[in-house]
């Protein structure tokens, strides 16, 4: 494995080089050009060596071969890798050619094989190119930086170079969250998904399936896990389809320089075209997307729904919600020679719809033909920039004897990331995984029968009029129910319309894990709360101790917000709810929020913030009051401010430096009844701007003091104490220099 240091000197390396390109591309823009040449960087460390051989081969026997025979040789020549490269150059000679980089460049990129060029085109790096050779010193300058990184496989190995793939998606735009899985996930999906060899005979390949690969990244990360049951990578068959080009452009490169070379990844939409149809796979894994609507594509579901042997002939569900078509599409492709599946779902798809809905017959097709193995509640925060509640299912048509029948909860809900405010981390995904594995009940684990999930749905008659649809269990006899629940209570005689009996399932995940357990663990797990505060306000009267302060703030620039950042108010409330969707971020929710309210569905026109932004309430009484940003949907009394400068403002200070100027930001409110800040107001707000050094200094100090006190609040509950005097007036003093740091 890589060492961190090497790691660490890598990510900083391409860093510099994104920053040198801000201002030329669009965000989405600049990752394009940075992955693509990570990618032929790597291209470059396996096969640069090779490239006078292969120029000469070329020169050689280039017209006394067949096309197909050609590359075939150019690969060999090429050290035995599926790609080559013919131009007689590498990247180190790119930069001492005596021609033009432009020309020397063309050259090199029209040389090489079909498979790479198909690759770049998709990952739009001629486009992206035509811009960089207009800044021909800037061309060379990137060449410079990616020729010192060395990204051969004895420096960064397979697994290292997925996540340093992983990581380039993991700062936010569009490409993170959409198309891109975080590399924690991965793990665990693959692991979990891969936990068995359902091969029958051992020598044949492994063939794993992904129907929203993305970038690929975790289609990549399990095709090498897979190497625990097989000899060769060669011999691990990856399959990929997605809807956008430039992901599925990187899923491609993943895959191949991964080793996995008779492996495939086509660019198009899964729901209207299988372009792997007729095919069957023995692992499936997907992160498809929640709350889109297939209404655009309607007619063709619903043509093919009308196919008994079509993928959605199982039911459809509601319009606005394509993961159950994803679902169906996923069964359709398991092998009846043994497959598994694991995927991630929002919590809608384990209950919504009554017996009657699409969702619940395809519930009730997974359940009675035992399809259902484990279903895994994860941390808040697990997928990227959303703290939606997920879920990971695992299929298998191949369960070991003491499944048969049966379904395993696991409830990580409340577990929470040691170095992250949320989501997974190693330590999260190890005990999960040790949990999957075990298969034994515990405080977080049930073991549950099918039938325990299904219900009857049934019209009831009060002396032949319809009274009341119920919902019954399955375990429980409809007539004695009647006899018992209704009959005592009405005033005339009430029947059951057996004709109106419809089966149902649904999954109640919360009620398995409802009842308070009173054991030595919880009792355990509560005294080291209890001790945990304790040494936080031990650890804070320590921090306090240590403070040395300054009579005067340090005088440093003062930039107005405009310079480094960008507002956006809220709109009016949403009107049509969504569990896949948001919620609405009004005052009330930001001060406590809760699991209990309504989420709203997301449209072009629904005005969001992530938990990278600043949120400041801009009309009422609390008006200039700052909160940490959250993934939700802006409500019309508050606004979010992005940082889109990370020269002038470090992300991480980005909160405290709002936070601390809160005083100053209500003193500009208006209104003689109702007090508002206006976008012109906000913009114009000039805030001391400290050195980046300092910057950085402040964000990591107050990070570990503030953490300390919010601890504390969250026991003594409310905001009205001293604790949170001394967190607004420490943050104040803090960024405007008054306290010596360290």
């Amino acid at each position: 494995m890589m060492e961190e240091q090497n790691k660490s000197s890598i990510v900083k390396l391409i860093c510099e080089v994104s920053s040198r390109l801000r201002g030329l591309y669009s965000y989405e823009q600049m990752v394009q050009v940075v992955a693509a040449f990570t990618v032929l960087r790597r291209i470059d460390c396996f096969i640069g060596k090779y490239s006078k051989e292969c120029a000469s081969f070329y020169l050689d026997k280039g017209k006394r071969l067949s096309d197909e025979r050609l590359a075939e040789k150019l690969c060999e020549v090429s050290g035995g890798y599926p790609f080559y490269n013919y131009s007689g150059y590498n990247f180190r000679e790119i930069l001492s050619s005596s021609d033009s980089i432009e020309v020397t460049m063309n050259s090199y990129l029209q040389s090489f094989s079909d498979n790479v060029q198909e690759i770049l085109e998709g990952m739009n790096f001629y486009q992206n190119l035509a811009t960089l050779q207009r800044q021909s010193r800037l061309l060379v300058e990137l060449f410079e930086q990616f020729a010192k990184l060395d990204l051969s496989e004895e420096a960064v190995d397979k697994e290292d170079f997925v996540e340093l793939m992983s990581s380039l998606f993991d700062e936010g735009g569009r490409f993170s969250g959409e198309f891109h899985t975080d590399y924690a996930l991965s793990n665990l999906i693959s692991d979990c998904l891969l936990s068995e060899d359902l091969r029958i005979n051992k020598e044949d390949y492994v063939t794993i399936y992904d129907p929203v690969c993305g970038t690929g990244g975790m289609l990549a990360t399990a095709g090498l896990k897979a190497k625990s049951f097989a000899i060769h990578q060669s011999d691990i068959c990856l399959y990929g389809q997605e809807i956008s080009l430039f992901p599925s452009a990187v899923a491609k490169a993943l895959v191949l320089l991964c080793g996995n070379e008779y492996s495939m990844v086509v660019y198009a939409n899964t729901l209207t075209e299988d372009c792997f149809s007729g095919q069957h796979f023995q692992y499936i894994l997907a992160d498809y997307p929640f709350g889109v609507s297939w209404k655009p594509i309607q007619s063709k579901i619903q043509m093919e729904a009308l196919d008994s042997s079509g993928r959605f002939s199982i039911g459809l569900p509601a319009i606005y919600d394509s993961q159950f078509l994803f679902i169906e599409h996923i069964i359709s492709k398991m092998s009846s020679e043994g497959s598994r599946a694991a995927f991630i779902t929002s919590p809608s798809t384990l209950w919504t719809g009554d017996a009657r809905s699409g969702e619940s017959r395809i519930r009730r097709w997974m359940f009675e033909h035992d399809l259902v193995e484990t279903i895994i509640a994860l941390p808040a925060g697990s997928l990227t920039f959303t703290n939606i509640p997920v879920y990971l299912w695992i299929l298998s048509n191949k369960k070991n004897e003491s499944q048969v029948g049966k379904v395993r909860l696991i409830d990580a809900s409340s577990m929470k990331s040691k170095n992250r405010r949320n989501g997974l981390d190693n330590d999260i995904v190890k005990f999960i995984v040790d949990e999957y594995l075990s298969n034994i009940i515990s405080t977080r684990s049930e073991i549950v029968s099918n039938d325990q999930f299904g219900y009857f749905e049934v019209d009831l008659l009060e002396d032949g009029k319809k009274k009341d649809r119920v919902t019954i269990s399955l375990d429980t006899d409809i007539h004695e129910f009647v006899e018992k629940e209704y009959q005592p209570y009405a005033k005339g005689k009430v029947t059951v319309d057996y004709a109106s009996v419809e089966k149902g399932y649904s999954v109640q995940f919360d009620k398995f894990f409802a009842q308070e357990k009173v054991d030595v663990t919880s009792l355990i797990d509560a005294s080291h709360d209890l001790l945990s505060v304790v040494d936080s306000i031990e650890a804070i009267k320590k921090d306090i101790i240590k403070i040395k302060g300054r009579t005067e703030a340090k005088a440093w620039n003062e930039l107005p917000l405009r310079v480094a950042t960008e507002v956006v108010l809220g709109g009016s409330k949403p009107t049509v709810e969504n569990p896949s969707g948001l919620p609405l971020l009004s005052v009330s929710y930001l001060r406590k929020p809760s699991n209990d309210e309504p989420l709203y569905e997301i449209t072009s026109k629904t005005r969001c913030s992530t938990k990278d932004d600043v949120i400041i309430i801009v009309k009422g009484d609390n008006t200039g009051e700052v909160f940490r940003g959250v993934d939700g949907i802006l409500s019309s009394s508050v606004a979010a401010i992005k940082c889109i400068d990370e020269d002038i403002i470090f992300p991480q200070f980005f909160y405290y430096l709002l936070k601390g100027s809160e005083k100053d930001l209500r003193t500009l409110a208006t209104g003689a009844i109702i007090k508002s800040l206006d976008l012109k107001t906000i913009k114009s707000f000039k805030c001391s701007i400290p050195p980046m050094e300092e910057q950085i200094k402040m964000a990591s100090y107050l990070d570990d003091i503030v953490g300390k006190i919010d601890d504390v609040i969250k026991v003594l509950g409310g905001s009205d104490n001293v604790f949170s005097s001394y967190r607004q007036t420490l943050i104040e003093n803090v960024i405007r220099g008054r306290v010596l740091i360290k």
